[in-house]
């Protein structure tokens, strides 16, 4: 079947998504999944489209506020996150329809946290509970879900056929990924001047293997839609920009992201992806000012979350051939 590029135009938004011209099937097929079943006949759906499928499934598995879901809740979205995949899979389809997509991305970033960590090496809590059989856990911090990184990556890679789906996701694991570095104090740092595993190179790795993802989305479009896809993303990405932001010391978590926000608004949306790329290098920046380092330290940690990024980007792409 045929891939369709389609852009819609209403009340004078663009909306544009990347999807087979089979997504009625595709939705009809995995709202019929077990997994997916008892959430739609919770909600007194019958047969429903892409839209209200979404719309089903952002409720059954988001609170509303960020990391507050339940265990119930994370069940749902350890469940639909592989039902997503084993329907993509065996329909072979690589970018889902925008209105599936937008609400079940708006849900998934409630579990940022936990899509960082199941990214990040390292994760200990999380690679031994990615088991399909698995259940959710709980902790000071709320409910987690966690999944393995191949069906992870390949749903957020449906998602991201939608730009704003994907500039969502991204800006949640940013926040992730701000949060480790600014709760990074410079006690951490050993005598020989090295981190332990909550360093920049493991900070730099999800973001790496999100670069991945959009290099996946742009390569498969053609120029024009390439370009289009990367300038709503820069649009989402530099919403909120202010040069009137925290001092480290009053909001690192926040003055680490706007940092970073308003900088990727200084270059542009013609560089939006390289500058992506050079997202993780950007963060330990802002935070090793934050704490004081000295040039040399900054530069050094920088260039590790660089390298961390490369190798992730050459390691994560595997999951998407």
């Amino acid at each position: 079947m045929i891939l369709a590029l389609c852009a819609v135009i209403a009340g004078g938004i663009t909306t544009w998504f990347v999807t087979r011209d089979d997504s009625p099937d595709f939705c009809r097929g995995l709202a019929k999944d077990s997994r997916v079943q008892q959430l739609v006949a919770a909600a007194h759906q019958t047969d429903p489209d892409c839209a209200a499928l979404g719309r089903v499934l952002k409720k059954a598995t988001m609170q509303g506020e960020e990391e507050k879901h339940s265990i119930k809740q994370a069940q749902a979205m350890k469940g639909t996150l592989l039902a997503v995949d084993d329907h993509m899979q065996r329909s072979g389809i690589a970018s889902l329809n925008e209105e599936f997509s937008s609400p079940l991305a708006d849900a998934l970033v409630e579990y940022s946290i936990d899509v960082y960590k199941i990214l990040a090496p390292g994760s200990f809590d999380y690679s031994k509970r990615d088991s399909p059989s698995d259940p959710p856990w709980e902790d000071e911090n709320g409910a987690h879900v966690s999944i393995f990184q191949k069906p992870l990556m390949r749903v957020i890679r449906g998602l991201s056929a939608t730009p704003s789906a994907y500039a969502e996701l991204r800006l949640g694991v940013t926040r992730s990924a701000a949060h480790a570095l600014a709760t990074t104090p410079e006690s951490a740092i050993n005598a020989d001047g090295s981190l332990g595993p909550s360093g920049p190179k493991v900070n730099a790795w999800p973001l790496g293997a999100l670069d991945v993802i959009a290099d996946n989305v742009t390569d498969n479009l053609s120029k024009e839609r390439a370009a289009e896809w990367k300038n709503r993303v820069f649009a989402d990405l530099t919403q909120e920009t202010s040069l009137n932001f925290p001092s480290y010391g009053n909001g690192a978590e926040q003055n680490i992201v706007v940092t970073w926000k308003n900088l990727l608004k200084s270059t542009g949306s013609d560089h939006v992806v390289t500058h992506l790329h050079e997202q993780g290098p950007v963060l330990v920046k802002a935070w090793g000012k934050g704490i004081q380092l000295s040039e040399k330290r900054i530069s050094l940690f920088a260039d590790e979350a660089r390298f961390s990024a490369e190798s992730s980007r050459g390691t994560m792409s595997h999951y998407l051939r």
